[in-house]
C-alpha cells in the first residue's frame, strides 16, 4: 500500500553529496575492503554491515564481513555473504581498505580486530554512537567532510547508510531495504519506539518516533519499498519473547525475581552472577539472550513509574558487563561520572544518551559484584 506523505517534511538530516562521494571514492578505488562492527553483533551492525557487503559487490570489490556473533543467531536474509568470525581472523592478512559501520568505539572491539583495522591503507566508516572514536581526527579534510562519518541523531547505523546511499542517488533494492529497515527496527525496538507483534506479525510505531523526524522519515521511506510479508518477517524475528524455548521463557520470568532496586526507587537492576549455570546453559551472552535483558529492561521502565534507569549485569566473552536504558535521565552524565570514579582494570562505558553499556576484564564473583555496586553508586548520582 502506497503510504501517505502529504503531511510528513522530508528535509530531516541529510547527508551532503560531497560527504557521501569522499568516502564512495575511497570505498571505489580499494583493491579489498574489510566490513567491521562492534563486538557482540547485534542485527543493526550485521544488517549495516549486509547492506554495504551487497553495494560493494555490485561494485565489483573483493569485501567481507568480520562478525563476533554466531549468524544463525542474527537471522540475517543473505547466509550467502563472505562472513568470518572475528576469532578466526588471518595474523598476516592486511585490508586495503576497512569499512567501520556500526563500530561504537575502540573499547567494543576484540584486541586482534583492532590490530587488524590498524594495518588497513584506509579507514572509514559510518556510525551513530557519540563514543565513536576509531580515528584520531575524524574531520582531518575539512570541518563538513570525514572519512568517519557520525551521526548522533540517527537511531540506528542502517539510517546512516540510508542517508548514504540516498546522497549517492542510489536507487537501492527490494533485499538492501530489508536489511537496512531490519536494523532500524531492531534499534527503535530497543530504544522502545516501536513495537513488535510477533503474533499478528506487526510494527507499530510509537508517538516518540513520529515525533522524531530524521528516524520517521528513514522509517516510512524504507517501509514503503519492502512488502507486508517482510515486515511481517521482521515482527516476528525482532519480537523475541514469541520466539523463546521454554529455557529461555524460565530464564525471562527469573529476572523478576532477581530485581534490586535503589532507595530512591529510581535505579532498578538485576545482577547475573559470572558463573550462573542458567546463563551458561543459555549459551552465556548471545542475540537472544542479549535480546531478552533488553526486553526486561525496557520492561522494568514501563511497569515501575518511578524507576529512571533499569540496568543489567552479566557474563560476557570472560569479562563482566552492564547494559543500560534510561527513561528520562541522561547517561552521558553516567558515562563521564563513572570515568572520574571508578578504575577497576579494564573498564570502558558509553554509548548512547538513553541506551548504553559498560565492562572490566574480570570475571570474579567479589570483583564483578563491588564494581556493578560502583555502578550504581554513580547511577544514583546523576
Amino acid at each position: 500500500m502506497k503510504i501517505n506523505y502529504t503531511n510528513i517534511n522530508f528535509k530531516a538530516k541529510k547527508m551532503s553529496v560531497k560527504q557521501a562521494d569522499y568516502i564512495d571514492n575511497i570505498l571505489k578505488k580499494s583493491k579489498d575492503i574489510d566490513i567491521i562492527c562492534h563486538e557482540t553483533t547485534d542485527r543493526d551492525a550485521a544488517n549495516s554491515a549486509l547492506a554495504m557487503y551487497d553495494y560493494l559487490k555490485q561494485q565489483g570489490i573483493n569485501a567481507r564481513i568480520i562478525l563476533s556473533q554466531n549468524l544463525e543467531s542474527l537471522t540475517l536474509r543473505n547466509k550467502n555473504a563472505n562472513i568470518i568470525q572475528a576469532k578466526n581472523l588471518e595474523e598476516n592478512s592486511k585490508p586495503d581498505t576497512v569499512l567501520c559501520v556500526d563500530f561504537s568505539a575502540k573499547e567494543r572491539v576484540a584486541p586482534n580486530v583492532l590490530k587488524h583495522i590498524k594495518k588497513a591503507n584506509n579507514i572509514v566508516g559510518f556510525d551513530h554512537h557519540i563514543d565513536a572514536n576509531i580515528i584520531e581526527n575524524p574531520n582531518e579534510i575539512t570541518p563538513d567532510i570525514t572519512p568517519f562519518y557520525v551521526d548522533t541523531t540517527a537511531k540506528s547505523a542502517t539510517s546512516v547508510i540510508y542517508r548514504f546511499f540516498e546522497a549517492l542517488d542510489e536507487n537501492i533494492s527490494k533485499e538492501t531495504a530489508y536489511d537496512l529497515f531490519f536494523g532500524l527496527i531492531s534499534d527503535c525496538n530497543k530504544k522502545g519506539l516501536i513495537h513488535c507483534d510477533g503474533i499478528k506479525g506487526e510494527i507499530n510505531e510509537t508517538e516518540e518516533l513520529i515525533q522524531d523526524k530524521n528516524a520517521y522519515e528513514i522509517y516510512l521511506k524504507l517501509k514503503e519499498k519492502i512488502s507486508n510479508e517482510d515486515i511481517s518477517d521482521i515482527a516476528r524475528k525482532i519480537d523475541i519473547i514469541t520466539n523463546l524455548t521454554d529455557d529461555e521463557k524460565e530464564f525471562y520470568k527469573s529476572l523478576y525475581k532477581k530485581i534490586k532496586f535503589s532507595k530512591n526507587q529510581e535505579i532498578a537492576y538485576v545482577m547475573i552472577p559470572p558463573d550462573d549455570t542458567t546463563w551458561k546453559k543459555l549459551g552465556g551472552d548471545n542475540t537472544t539472550t542479549s535480546s531478552i535483558l533488553n526486553q526486561f529492561r525496557q520492561d522494568i521502565l514501563r511497569k515501575y513509574k518511578d524507576t529512571k534507569i533499569a540496568v543489567a549485569f552479566y557474563e560476557a566473552n570472560g569479562t563482566y558487563r552492564a547494559s543500560f536504558h534510561s527513561k528520562e535521565k541522561n547517561l552521558e552524565d553516567l558515562y563521564i561520572l563513572s570515568k572520574d570514579k571508578i578504575k577497576e582494570k579494564g573498564f570502558t562505558i558509553g554509548g548512547h544518551n538513553n541506551r548504553g553499556g559498560a565492562k572490566i576484564l574480570s570475571t570474579e564473583p567479589d570483583i564483578c559484584e563491588k564494581w556493578a555496586k560502583e555502578i550504581i553508586n554513580c547511577a544514583n548520582l546523576i
